[in-house]
C-alpha cells in the first residue's frame, strides 16, 4: 500500500475510535461531526478490507484486524506527538491559560489552598475553573475534553486515561472534647451506642460503615445524614453526635473546634486519592499542570 495515497488523519480517527469505542465521543476528542467521524470510519473499513467495529450494547468492539494495527498504530503516533509536542514552549511565569479540573469538595479543601499559593508564586497570570459533579459525570467530562484534569477517587483507570497517586488517607472517628461518655478512647460498644452523623455525598443513610457493621450483624443510628463535609465539624461541636470522617480533615478542625480525633474500633480500609488526565492531553501546559498538582499532592 503507498503511503502517499493514504489520507493519514484517517489513523488519527481510528485511534480515537479506539480509546472511545463510540463514533459521537470520538468526534468530540477531534473537532469533528458525528457525520465526519462515520464517513471516515467508512472510509478506513474500505482501505483495509475490514470491519474494523462491530456494534455492540457495550459499544463499538473491535474486530482482531483493528486490535492488531492499534498495537502498532499507537506507539507511531505516540512518537508524532512527542516529536510536535517538543517544539512547543510552555512559559508559566507569562501565561494567562485557564485550566479546568474537575474536583469534590473534600478534595479542593486538600488541595486547591496550597495549589493556589503555589501558581501564584511561579504563575501569576494562570487561573483555574473548578467543576463538581459525581465521578462518572467527571469522567465523562474528561473523555469529551471539557476538563484538563479530574482529581478523585477512581477505582478503574481505563485505557484512554493515565492516573497518579496523590495522597493516601484513613478514616478516625470525631466527637467534642466535652462529649459526656466518650473521653480519650472508644470502643466498639460506645461507637454502636452512640449517635451518628453520616457524610453521604449520595444523599442517603446508609454508608460504608453501616455495610460492615451488617456483616458483624451489628448496626448504628444514623441521627443525621449531610452531602457536604464541611457542616460536620460544626455540627460535632455543638452536639453529642459522632461522626467517621477522614483523617486529614479531623486534624484540620480539631484545635478550633476542640475535636477528639479517635482511631475508629473497626477496621475500614482507607483509600488514595488520584489525578487522572486523558491520554490524548501531553502539551507541556498540561505536564506543568500535573507536575504542580503532584508537588502540591505529596505535601497534603
Amino acid at each position: 500500500m503507498n503511503l502517499s495515497s493514504i489520507d493519514l488523519n484517517l489513523l488519527v480517527v481510528f485511534d480515537a475510535l479506539m480509546t472511545h469505542r463510540q463514533v459521537t465521543r470520538a468526534g468530540q476528542q477531534l473537532g469533528l461531526s458525528q457525520p465526519a467521524t462515520s464517513n471516515a470510519l467508512a472510509r478506513l473499513r474500505k482501505l483495509l478490507d475490514d470491519e474494523l467495529f462491530v456494534r455492540s450494547a457495550a459499544g463499538l468492539q473491535p474486530t482482531p484486524k483493528a486490535m492488531a494495527l492499534s498495537a502498532q498504530l499507537q506507539p507511531a503516533l505516540g512518537q508524532i506527538q512527542t516529536a510536535l509536542s517538543a517544539q512547543e514552549i510552555f512559559d508559566p511565569a507569562s501565561s494567562d491559560l485557564t485550566f479546568r479540573i474537575g474536583m469534590s469538595d473534600y478534595v479542593e479543601f486538600m488541595l486547591l489552598p496550597a495549589l493556589l499559593k503555589q501558581v501564584q508564586q511561579v504563575a501569576p497570570g494562570v487561573s483555574f475553573q473548578i467543576r463538581a459533579g459525581d465521578r462518572t459525570q467527571q469522567l465523562d467530562m474528561l473523555n469529551q475534553g471539557k476538563l484538563d484534569l479530574i482529581c478523585g477517587l477512581f477505582p478503574d483507570k481505563g485505557d484512554a486515561h493515565r492516573q497518579h497517586c496523590l495522597f493516601e488517607e484513613s478514616f478516625v472517628c470525631v466527637c467534642r472534647c466535652e462529649h459526656p461518655f466518650i473521653q480519650g478512647s472508644l470502643s466498639l460498644e460506645d461507637y454502636i451506642a452512640a449517635q451518628h452523623l453520616l457524610v453521604s455525598v449520595k444523599e442517603d443513610r446508609k454508608g460504608r460503615i453501616d455495610h460492615i457493621l451488617e456483616k458483624q450483624g451489628l448496626r448504628r443510628h444514623v441521627a443525621i445524614s449531610v452531602p457536604h463535609f464541611l457542616v460536620a465539624p460544626a455540627l460535632i461541636a455543638q452536639t453529642d453526635l459522632i461522626t467517621t470522617m477522614t483523617g486529614r480533615v479531623a486534624a484540620a478542625f480539631s484545635s478550633a473546634y476542640r475535636l477528639q480525633v479517635l482511631p475508629l474500633p473497626l477496621p475500614v480500609k482507607g483509600f488514595r486519592v488520584s489525578m487522572r488526565w486523558h491520554r490524548s492531553n501531553d502539551a507541556p501546559a498540561q505536564r506543568w499542570l500535573r507536575a504542580i498538582v503532584s508537588e502540591v499532592g505529596a505535601i497534603a
